[in-house]
């Protein structure tokens, strides 16, 4: 997601340590604002820094369209080597989510490019936060009870020490680093929602913790994130799962029973050294969002979630839990707060057309009060040989029929793309290059009557077609997905579910 000189940048960054002790006083004196295209502008505070009066800068980015009186703040640390600049021109998917008026993001600079952890420099870094957020805007656009912080590497170590120190931060992602052991014996206040995330392989902080870059002394990733959930009171005992990052293996574990509803949830991403580059499919800050807004709320939710379809949503020859929609809906509930429910609903059988489900869902009688929909039909209409036309109309109609669901709300719709049964041990008995052609046909229609009338479609089918190369990814039968490709399959669905019932969180 990043240029070569930034993930050089990162690969360089330094996590904590230094041997220099800290002596500093500041003052604030904020500077006139520099006008920067896109919503973005510069400030800086003066602080008094081994006796010298020294000027840190900070940028801030507003969204594009300011239509909403008040926004949460997130502020991003840049590893040991960057600047807030680095981050804010570089990272398209952070700003992505500003413009489209999730938060206001404030990225400042460390002094000489390091943040002081672990006595890297003479600066308090704690304090000059603290005093960035004192002088925000005091007329509510900044949402001063929700703040929160990610930082990457060295910028991880001061997020980690904020929670641990102050109240400011209500939140807080740090990735590719995990406390020291001297943050670790802090006591924090108050409960925060974190997000950890660490690299197997990382040469610069070692994930089994000990002495790392700068001669610091970390805690284990493990013990780190049992550190902040036994801070929080959470339930000790985790919820563990597998997850597949951009082709990468990542074990994650989350903690929850915590305090004020709190979560912590730590990945370990196998084989990933110092960096977030995790794969282009991995949308990181997104999700570290989402997991940000669905656990700061003080209200429950009741989520209502719809799966239309065929044998490929009702999970042929899997476990019960194992198909896709109920894989979605536990993924969804480790986002969310412990104080949220999340009942699914499925409509779809084996070798069902779309004639079949059009009656079954008039025969359900459904209320149109879902919050997230998934519709993936089709496959059935090629095998029984129906004609391509009744397709193209039923297709049209199902969708209709879908959006009425979630109250006429199409947003919330997702079109999943269908499978190719071609590259399966039971698709070999057939004309297997037919096979893919003709849905090929299917997915082409239904993926460009999606983008004609703005409705989101995820394509799942390239990972059906890997099924001959890795036969895991077939179930038993030798025809329909197993586990694995379907957990792949949420891979993909999961940011759009989370991105559509932001909505409902908010």
């Amino acid at each position: 997601m990043r240029p070569l000189v930034w993930l050089i940048l990162l690969v360089l960054t330094a996590c904590g340590g230094g041997t220099s002790p800290a002596s500093t006083s500041l003052s604030q004196t904020p500077s006139p604002v520099e006008e920067q295209a896109s919503g973005s502008e510069n400030n800086s505070l003066s602080q008094t820094i081994d006796g010298q009066l020294v000027e840190r800068s900070y940028s801030i980015r507003y969204p594009e369209d300011m239509q909403a009186d008040s926004y949460p703040v997130v502020m991003f640390f840049h590893g040991a080597g960057g600047t807030g600049e680095d981050w804010l021109a570089t990272d398209s998917e952070v700003l992505s989510l500003i413009d489209a008026g999730e938060f206001i993001g404030i990225f400042p600079d460390g002094y000489e490019q390091r943040w002081n952890v672990s006595d890297e420099t003479l600066a308090d870094d704690v304090e000059f936060v603290r005093l960035i957020i004192n002088s925000l805007d005091g007329n509510g656009l900044f949402n001063l009870d929700r703040v929160y912080g990610v930082g990457v590497s060295n910028g991880a170590g001061l997020v980690n020490k904020i929670a641990k120190q102050t109240t400011l931060f209500a939140g807080i992602a740090p990735l590719i680093s995990q406390q020291t052991q001297a943050i670790g014996d802090i006591v924090p206040s108050q409960a925060v929602s974190v997000f950890q995330v660490n690299g197997s392989a990382d040469e610069l902080v070692p994930v089994n913790g000990g002495s790392g870059v700068a001669n610091s002394q970390f805690m284990s990733a493990q013990n780190s994130a049992e550190n902040w959930a036994s801070s929080f009171n959470c339930d000790l005992s985790p919820f563990n799962r597998s997850l597949t990052w951009g082709g990468s293996a990542v074990q994650e574990t989350t903690y929850t029973g915590c305090l004020n509803n709190k979560k912590v949830r730590f990945f370990i991403v196998e084989g990933a050294g110092h960096s977030t580059a995790f794969g282009e499919d991995v949308s990181l800050y997104s999700l570290i969002w989402a997991f940000f807004t669905a656990t700061d709320r003080e209200v429950a939710l009741d989520f209502k979630l719809l799966a239309l379809g065929d044998s490929y949503t009702i999970g042929e020859r899997v476990c019960s839990s194992c198909r896709f929609p109920e894989q979605l809906k536990d993924s969804l509930k480790f986002a969310y707060s412990d104080q949220d429910t999340f009942e699914l609903q499925i409509i779809a059988r084996t070798g069902w057309t779309t004639s079949n489900l059009k009656s079954a869902i008039q025969a359900a009688e459904l209320t149109p009060d879902f919050d997230l929909v998934t519709l993936l039909i089709g496959v059935n209409n090629q095998v029984q040989s129906k004609p391509f036309s009744l397709y193209e109309v039923e297709f049209a109609e199902l969708v209709d029929s879908a959006i009425a669901l979630v109250g006429g709300d199409a947003s919330k719709l997702i079109v999943v793309s269908i499978p190719d049964y071609a590259y399966t041990p039971f698709g070999q008995n057939f004309n297997q290059q037919l096979i893919s052609d003709e849905l090929d046909l299917y997915n082409d229609y239904a993926e460009q009557y999606c983008a004609e009338n703005e409705l989101s479609y995820v394509y799942i089918t390239d990972i059906t077609r890997q099924g001959l190369d890795n036969p895991e990814l077939v179930a038993i039968d030798g025809l329909h997905p197993s586990e694995l490709a379907y957990t792949r399959f949420v891979e993909r669905i999961l940011p759009l579910a989370l991105e559509k019932l932001q909505s409902v969180s908010q």
